[in-house]
């Protein structure tokens, strides 16, 4: 029996070994235990930093975020109030240009009336000058004369300005309203035309009028065509030296009818041709500038022809002349307007 047990438990003197060697194995077990837990303390520490800097990271990107959307609201807030501001100067503009717009409507008027009295009252004086010429013969009245002549050139002269401003206010404000109907524009060149044969000839210009055998109808208003075509002549006339031509031709091209008013004058830079069109400009500016007017024909005219759905255009070349295209939509190519 003793035999027996000490095979299966080995020898007496090895049991102390084996119980050392058990120890250590304990021994080891809690050293490996102690390293794991503090590799997994380690760990613990690692994640908690790292979740208290991505908490810090996010918390600082709320509050960038929570700034710009402030920011947003202010611009946001910005623009309603700028938009606000734009609207309530563009109605203040707008009751302006209404405003302006009666008040030369009125003042040329006002002074047109009384004008008019000054002008008829200067023809009189020449008329009365001519009949006293008559009456006493070697008397001398040339003075009179010339007087009553320097009345009736600044009058006009003046009468036109208020015209073409009170033409301009009228189009501008919607008080001219330019009607569509068949019009002859060659009937109405070469009457408009003949009206300054006088002034052409007292320049010593050559007043030319071409036009088709057949009447060139289109679709326009009988008293806005004048008044372009009496800017255009007149405009022509005044900018062209003595000796020159002024040319007046209508004519049809692809489904308009067309009227140019053609001349040899002074012409201008075709860069400079761009600003022609608007209001209150011209090619020479200020006191020194040869040539008299206040540069607002053009406007009017280009106003004139946009009402009756038609177009200008203007090739010019300075020391050469000039040239202006009106273009009207032809009756027989388009319906009556509804």
């Amino acid at each position: 029996m003793e035999r027996q047990l000490e095979k299966h438990l080995g020898s007496p003197d090895d049991i102390p070994r084996e119980l050392e060697d058990f120890i250590q194995a304990v021994d080891k077990s809690y050293t490996q235990a102690d390293e794991d837990r503090e590799l997994l303390e380690r760990s613990l520490e690692l994640t908690s930093e790292e979740l208290v800097e991505r908490n810090e990271r996010l918390r600082d990107e709320l509050a960038r975020r929570r700034e710009s959307e402030k920011k947003l609201l202010e611009a946001k807030k910005q623009a309603e109030e700028a938009k606000e501001q734009a609207e309530e100067a563009k109605e203040r503009a707008e009751k302006m240009v209404q405003l302006k717009n009666a008040f030369l409507a009125n003042m040329s008027h006002e002074i047109r009336t009384p004008l008019t009295s000054i002008l008829g009252f200067a023809g009189a004086i020449g008329d009365e000058v001519e009949a006293l010429k008559k009456q006493f013969g070697e008397a001398d009245f040339s003075q009179l004369t010339y007087f009553s002549r320097l009345i009736e050139k600044g009058g006009t002269r003046l009468l036109e300005t208020l015209e073409g401003v009170l033409n301009l206010s009228k189009l501008e404000s919607g008080q001219m309203e330019l009607s569509s109907a068949p019009v002859d524009l060659s009937g109405q060149a070469s009457q408009v035309a003949q009206e300054f044969r006088a002034k052409a000839n007292e320049k010593e210009l050559e007043l030319k009028i071409q036009k088709d055998k057949t009447p060139l109808e289109a679709w326009a208003d009988e008293g806005g065509v004048q008044i372009v075509l009496q800017n255009l002549i007149s405009n022509a006339i005044k900018y062209t030296e003595p000796g020159g031509e002024v040319c007046v031709r209508s004519y049809r091209q692809n489904g308009s009818a067309v009227i140019e008013v053609e001349d040899t004058g002074i012409g201008m830079k075709p860069e400079a041709a761009e600003d022609l069109f608007e209001p209150f400009r011209q090619a020479s500016k200020g006191m020194s500038r040869k040539y008299e007017g206040t540069g607002v024909g053009l406007a009017v005219t280009q106003k004139a022809i946009e009402q009756m759905d038609g177009s200008i255009e203007v090739e010019t070349q300075k020391g050469e002349g000039s040239c202006f295209a009106l273009r009207l939509p032809l009756t027989e190519e388009k319906p009556a307007p509804a």
